[in-house]
């Protein structure tokens, strides 16, 4: 046995002997947990706000008052005229109808030819006593009459005296319809006798060709 081995235990010996105690052991302190109290929900807006219906109005709304009429019929359209159709063709006329419907008068002028336009023609609404027919006043005619001049429309075969003048069938406005008299035998003329001024529409159809002169009931 070597002496390192001797002095080693020796060593060992006496700590024994002397009763070495090894410093104590720290006790490592036991960490207490921190209980978080659990977060408060924030409700969102629409539960959080509450919005408070709108109050009904007490009564029913009234509506915007409605335009007071004028007693008087209105004559803005007195004097002005109406143009259409094409110079330059011949035309013959076929028959002339009338027909009393629920809001206006329909005045129908038809050609014998069929085209895709119509001969010209001016149509202007007149004051009957202020504007009377080159014969003179008639009062039989109403207090108002369109006048309807077509050109290059040619009678022929016609039977003008049978069939003109047209007593109008009952209606609010339209009296009459007949010829107005021209001074050319290029020109021919109608009448519609009206028992106050009213409003109306004119237009052309094809196949076959018509003029149309529709009187809208004031």
């Amino acid at each position: 046995m070597s002496k390192r081995t001797i002095l080693a235990i020796t060593v060992a010996l006496v700590l024994v002997a002397a009763g070495c105690q090894c410093a104590p052991r720290r006790e490592v302190p036991t960490a207490t947990p921190t209980i978080l109290s659990q977060p408060t929900e924030t409700p969102s807006p629409a539960e959080s706000t509450a919005v408070p219906p709108t109050t009904a109005p007490s009564g029913p709304t009234s509506p915007p008052p409605l335009p007071t009429a004028t007693s008087a019929p209105s004559t803005d359209y007195l004097g002005v005229k109406h143009q259409g159709g094409t110079l330059g063709a011949v035309w013959t006329l076929a028959d002339i109808r009338v027909g009393a419907h629920e809001d206006r008068f329909r005045v129908v002028i038809e050609m014998r030819e069929s085209q895709d336009h119509a001969p010209y023609h001016e149509v202007v609404e007149v004051d009957n006593e202020a504007v009377p027919f080159p014969t003179g006043y008639d009062p039989s005619w109403g207090a108002a009459r369109i006048d309807v001049i077509v050109s290059d429309l040619y009678l022929y075969d016609f039977p003008v005296g049978e069939r003109l003048p047209i007593n109008a069938p009952k209606n609010p406005v339209v009296t009459r319809i007949g010829l107005y008299p021209t001074e050319s035998d290029a020109h021919v003329g109608f009448s519609i006798g009206l028992s106050e001024p009213a409003p109306y529409e004119v237009y052309y159809l094809t196949e076959p060709v018509r003029i149309v002169i529709d009187v809208v009931y004031p």
